[in-house]
């Protein structure tokens, strides 16, 4: 298991890697900052914490930990399919940076594509092949992944010089999809509902309730960072991509993907041991690789937004009140309780306003 810095490479690559898909040319936007601060704020934020409450509380990663949660709540076995999205969604990801980088591939470097003469759902395969091998490295590569994923970004945004679509913001007219889209950005960008933060806290959040410490002092500095990081995406999200800023950034995306991989296929062994786990991983990797990134960004919302939705469910009625109030150990009862609202009643219903109006702009 990684240490607790890993979790902030999560929080700083994924924005970057999701924003040009999620809000591209959004910067100029200036409801859309707003709307995603919002959403920040009373979603990815109570989410957060849920995630960081149900790994103290278990004490594993999610798919162990969803079994002993359910088993704690005397609750249905129906709410372990959080594990099972988990592994999807993270699948999900790592084929949709395949697909990306196999069209950036076409794209900006033709004269490479046309020697090669493969298509791109066959160069996005054999990428994926590449990323399961490298996955083998687990979680080494994160912290370059990183680094080229921030590197290709800031070329992108400097690079372009005037050409650059990024500009002062301005005052739009919002709508209930832009509004899924900030929601999206929020959460899907984040790796919120992925269990990548379960995962990554896994080993130090237990400890904190243990030592009978708020679990609040290790949430708020991953979350500020999520804003941080957030904002330069939508800035770059907005920029000109070169050709160097691609190759830069889509190396580090490939090694994303394969931490991604490394992942899934530990809570795939865990459950279904190393051979079984290994054969569906690479199933998944191939059956995914072969969509096209228009179709797994589609998938990747609504599993995603299902995803937090039964995390919110789950944490707000069916894990016991004493269990969770003892777990984030907040500093008033008031916190508490604010916290409670939020996900009982704000999350769902923000996530069915999302997810309606999203349907509505694909619709469209």
């Amino acid at each position: 298991m990684f240490h607790r810095q890993m979790v902030f490479f999560v929080a700083c690559a994924l924005p970057l890697l999701f924003a040009q898909q999620l809000a591209p040319n959004m910067a100029r936007e200036l409801d859309f900052w707003l709307v995603w601060l919002i959403a920040m704020t009373l979603i990815g934020l109570p989410i957060l914490f849920v995630e960081f409450a149900l790994s103290a509380r278990s004490a594993t990663p999610p798919w162990q930990g969803m079994q002993k949660l359910t088993r704690e709540a005397d609750a249905s076995v129906v709410w372990r399919i959080f594990a099972g999205l988990s592994v999807v969604l993270s699948v999900m990801i790592a084929a949709n940076i395949t697909a990306r980088v196999a069209q950036g591939v076409q794209a900006h470097f033709p004269q490479f594509d046309q020697s090669i003469n493969v298509p791109s759902f066959g160069l996005s395969v054999g990428l994926m092949v590449i990323v399961l091998i490298l996955s083998l490295l687990k979680s080494r590569l994160l912290p370059m992944a990183l680094a080229l994923i921030l590197i290709g970004s800031l070329i992108s945004l400097f690079d372009g010089g005037l050409a650059s679509g990024v500009s002062i913001p301005v005052m739009t007219e919002l709508s209930l999809g832009e509004w899924g889209r900030a929601v999206l950005f929020a959460l899907l960008s984040v790796g919120v509902g992925t269990g990548l933060y379960w995962f990554g806290s896994s080993g130090t959040a237990p400890e904190l309730v243990q030592s009978k410490k708020s679990l609040t002092g290790m949430i708020l500095p991953i979350w500020l960072t999520q804003l941080i990081f957030g904002s330069l995406a939508l800035l770059a999200a907005s920029a000109m991509v070169t050709p160097l800023s691609f190759a830069v950034s889509g190396v580090g995306m490939i090694f994303l993907a394969a931490f991604l991989l490394f992942y899934a296929g530990g809570q795939l062994m865990s459950r279904f041991g190393m051979v079984m786990g290994g054969v569906i991983l690479l199933v998944l990797g191939v059956a995914f690789g072969l969509l096209p990134s228009s179709v797994l960004i589609v998938a990747l919302s609504v599993l995603g937004l299902a995803s937090v939705l039964v995390l919110a469910v789950f944490a707000g009625f069916v894990m016991k009140i004493s269990h969770l109030r003892k777990t984030l150990n907040f500093g008033s009862e008031a916190r508490y309780n604010l916290w409670r609202v939020l996900v009982r009643i704000v999350v769902p219903l923000a996530i069915v306003a999302a997810l309606i109006g999203l349907v509505m702009e694909w619709l469209a």
